[in-house]
Parts: structure tokens; C-alpha cells; sequence
């Protein structure tokens, strides 16, 4: 296989991912129970606040990274004829 049809496979994998609903609420569960935890700790307990900060930041790192993925396989299909669906 290729460099841009292995593109195009991985691209379709990840939107694949990005559709499907229990990824989708996957996420959001973790999102707000992140966030609610967040919310509700004591402005003076610094170590679990930044420990929560920096989940909430690394599932929006992950969802970036898989559209970055599904991206470039959309460019690798533009550029190979192919497509991501």
C-alpha cells in the first residue's frame, strides 16, 4: 500500500470514530464529569483543579488529533484521486 492510500485508510478510520455515537458520548460523559468535578472542588485545592484542567485539555487533544488524521486523509484522497468518507 502506499503512502497516500494508507492516508486515505487512516482518514476514513478516524472519521469513522468522529461518527460514531458512543465515541461522541464517550467524550461528553468525560467532558462534563471532568468539568462538574472541576466546578465543584475548593478554589484552594490547586493539585486535583489542575489535575482536572489537564484531562479536559487532553480529550480535546485527542479529538484533535483523530480530525487531524481524518484531515489528511482528505488530502491524500484529493491528492490521490481517492476520498475519506
Amino acid at each position: 500500500m502506499s503512502r497516500i492510500e494508507d492516508e486515505i485508510v487512516r482518514g476514513n478510520k478516524a472519521a469513522e470514530v468522529l461518527r460514531n455515537p458512543v465515541f461522541d458520548e464517550a467524550f461528553q460523559f468525560l467532558h462534563d464529569h471532568y468539568y462538574n468535578a472541576w466546578k465543584h472542588t475548593a478554589t484552594d485545592d490547586v493539585d486535583t483543579r489542575e489535575r482536572l484542567f489537564v484531562a479536559i485539555n487532553v480529550l480535546d487533544d485527542i479529538r484533535t488529533n483523530i480530525e487531524s488524521v481524518m484531515n489528511t486523509g482528505k488530502l491524500a484522497g484529493e491528492e490521490g484521486g481517492g476520498a475519506v468518507h
